[in-house]
């Protein structure tokens, strides 16, 4: 059996990191560990430009995307046509990139191959809603493919209810070598009260100003925000978080090393992650995985991963309030065996229902 892996996952310094990477590493790393017969292809869809969100009209972004891509589908096609993959497996994260999508799902069929597409993303009940042109471009691609990957329920369900039977629901699962890297570093490390901890690009739409505006209200809590971040955000950052204790509670670290980020998870008691939109975020499922009590926004799969509803493994809030944030983290320092269980059940969570060997055999059924 052999899949052509149309996705980001190359990691060196050249090229934007993102999640579908390290879902594909981690992927692509455990078929050769287990040896089960599948060939997977992988062709590289890594984008070399970093635009910031700000690019005025977005005009940059799509020239430098419509220009990487295009070749990255040259590229892919040439594959299908020398390789003659089984499946070819399409990692997306929509918007425009549905155009190559369909191209892509198009020269399969021509070539007599099936099509997976793996939609990483949780906007599909927006963009349906909405009726706009994503919409239709997703509809299209919807209709093509012989199987289409979810990450979230919701997603699922929606899609299901507009009748599509083609439709199947993988979570996302956390990277092997961050396991590995727990295990590695447990005992090392001492946990250390009423310190948090953000994970992630250091951008407004993370809602990292509410977040500091948030954690101004919490007593005694010290707060460490790590991930690429432009001096002027800094800045920002440390000016709201004078209002309390002069802002010596907050500090803007930066980038760290991937053993490093391991190791602030293990001594931190709590993740906050107040971002205004998401996917399937690993980092949610890392910070459980180092038993920290999560306090996030209720966006993308986070409320199904933390299943705020049901059994809870962590608390939710609204985005964009930075009184909300305050509220869940002050919740969770209210009552410290409260705090306990929810950590104690985002670890089984995720030993239980999200490691690769949990999730692998899915992917083997959809292939085979």
């Amino acid at each position: 059996m052999k899949v052509l892996l149309c996705t980001p996952y190359l990691e060196t310094p050249d090229v934007v990191s993102s999640g579908i990477g390290t879902w594909a590493r981690n992927i692509m790393a455990y078929n050769r560990k287990t040896g089960n017969g599948i060939d997977i292809v992988p062709v590289s869809f890594d984008r070399h430009t970093h635009i910031e969100e700000y690019t005025v009209g977005g005009f940059k972004r799509y020239y430098s995307g419509i220009k990487e891509v295009g070749k990255c589908v040259i590229n892919a096609i040439g594959k299908i046509q020398t390789e003659k993959p089984d499946t070819i497996h399409i990692c997306t994260s929509g918007n425009l990139g549905f155009i190559k999508d369909i191209i892509l799902t198009r020269a399969a069929h021509r070539n007599g191959i099936k099509s997976i597409v793996h939609l990483h993303f949780g906007r599909v009940p927006n963009i349906i809603k909405d009726k706009g042109f994503e919409y239709r471009l997703l509809k299209k691609l919807l209709d093509m493919a012989d199987k289409v990957v979810v990450i979230d329920r919701k997603t699922f369900q929606v899609l299901s209810e507009l009748h599509y039977q083609h439709i199947i629901y993988i979570p996302n699962p956390v990277s092997d070598t961050f396991l590995q890297e727990i295990e590695k570093q447990e005992g090392q490390t001492i946990r250390k009260h009423k310190s948090a901890v953000f994970l992630g690009h250091v951008v407004p739409t993370k809602g990292v100003l509410e977040l500091v505006e948030g954690c101004c209200q919490v007593s005694g809590i010290s707060l460490r925000i790590i991930g690429k971040c432009t001096d002027d955000m800094k800045e920002k950052l440390l000016s709201l978080a004078s209002k309390r204790e002069g802002g010596k509670w907050l500090d803007v670290v930066g980038e760290i090393p991937f053993a490093q980020v391991t190791k602030e998870l293990l001594e931190a008691d709590t993740f906050i992650f107040p971002s205004y939109t998401e996917a399937f975020p690993n980092v949610i499922l890392e910070a459980m995985a180092c038993g920290c009590a999560i306090a996030s926004s209720n966006v993308g799969a986070i409320p199904e991963i933390l299943d705020c509803e049901g059994e809870t493994a962590g608390i939710c809030f609204n985005p964009q309030n930075a009184g909300e944030v305050a509220h869940a983290v002050n919740a969770l320092y209210k009552d410290d065996a409260y705090r306990t269980k929810l950590t104690e059940k985002a670890k089984e969570k995720v030993y239980g229902i999200y490691t690769t060997e949990k999730i692998w055999p899915q992917l083997l059924n959809l292939w085979r």
